[in-house]
């Protein structure tokens, strides 16, 4: 894994040029950072000894939600959770040992709701190395009856947020389970995940998501029948690293002062954090390495190798005729429709399959 520091103030490392991190004259490709969209950048803050995740989506995230034309509202909540899947799916790491590569696009993490809300059921996926897939089931007569300004958080409502690691054949799942509020310190995805890391991993976490449509009228202009509005959106997850066994900065002097203990100091980087604005995760003109050098350019910050995201389905005509086989012949039957053909739709990407029923006995 390549890396590249944005150094804190006094704090460059002797053996890294300063001139070549400002970060006006960085070269992103050399970041691995390529286009800066449809990316997750890990990165370290070095003087507070905390990593984070930076996520930006832009195309990926709108062609998922413009396959099923949802509701805005239904539209923010499925984005927040994209964003999430994108975030902590790109944390898997691939399997040590395996003899097959070809296995390893099973690897899986996958996030999903199910609430008394007006959006009663959330599903959302990520596939290795950066497939990423989501839908939503929701109520719209009480959609429709909520206020226009209502929090993501009460249109979930309460009930529970559950989060799978499915690493393929032979290996065993590992589920995580937290409950989902609409109201409190844990409302809502973000509120929820972060009740995930205090529990599991006993880490402070500060998760941030932001979601919006974007006006581009070059894309009105050159694309046929786009209107120029288009999903974009924007993720920040920051974690103070653990003392016992964790990674201790290279940068000499990047650990704290003797003057700030350690939660002090985890304390300035939530406030930082907690300084993004919405539109700036979201600015398409704002490259990541200029928005992470605004947040924490005092404390050094160290980008490594950017992740990929893509909108895709792992839906096919073979896991769907396989999953028919699991009906019987008498209940295969039954869902036969009037052109003599089963029809399936894939509730992620909505592609419709018809199917020949079983030969009748």
């Amino acid at each position: 894994m390549t890396s590249s520091s944005l150094p804190p103030k006094n704090l460059a490392p002797k053996n890294l040029n300063p001139q070549n991190l400002d970060p006006e004259k960085m070269d992103l490709q050399k970041m691995d950072l390529g286009h800066d969209d449809d990316l997750v950048v890990p990165f370290r803050i070095e003087r507070a000894e905390a990593s984070g995740r930076l996520v930006r989506l832009g195309p990926a995230i709108n062609e998922i939600l413009t396959l099923h034309a949802y509701p805005e509202k239904v539209s923010q909540v499925i984005g927040q959770a994209l964003l999430l899947v994108a975030m902590f799916g790109s944390m898997i790491k691939d399997r040590q040992g395996n003899e097959n590569p070809e296995l390893d696009h099973i690897e899986r993490f996958i996030l999903q709701t199910q609430s008394d809300g007006a959006i009663n059921l959330l599903v959302a996926d990520y596939v290795h190395p950066g497939h990423l897939r989501g839908y939503a089931r929701f109520d719209a007569d009480r959609l429709a009856s909520l206020d226009e300004e209502s929090l993501a958080s009460q249109l979930l409502g309460k009930g529970h947020l559950a989060m799978t690691i499915d690493r393929g054949p032979d290996t065993d799942r590992y589920q995580g389970i937290v409950s989902l509020d609409n109201e409190g310190p844990h409302a809502g995805l973000s509120g929820a995940a972060n009740h995930y890391f205090e529990q599991s991993e006993q880490l402070p976490t500060f998760i941030q998501l932001s979601m919006a449509r974007h006006f581009d009228a070059q894309q009105k202009d050159s694309e046929a029948g786009s209107d120029g509005w288009h999903w974009r959106g924007g993720a920040l997850m920051v974690q103070k690293l653990t003392s016992v066994g964790g990674h201790k900065s290279d940068i000499p002097d990047a650990q704290s002062s003797d003057h700030e203990s350690e939660e002090d100091s985890w304390n300035r980087i939530n406030i930082l954090s907690q300084s993004l604005k919405d539109h700036e995760l979201l600015d398409p003109l704002l490259a990541s390495p200029d928005l992470l050098y605004r947040l924490y350019h005092e404390d050094g910050v160290r980008i490594f190798d950017s992740q990929k995201i893509t909108a895709a389905c792992s839906c096919s005509t073979q896991s769907v005729t396989r999953m028919l086989k699991a009906f019987s012949a008498p209940e295969q039957q039954e869902m036969v429709e009037g052109d003599g053909k089963i029809h399936i739709t894939c509730e992620f990407c909505n592609r419709t399959y018809e199917l020949e029923p079983p030969a009748s006995s």
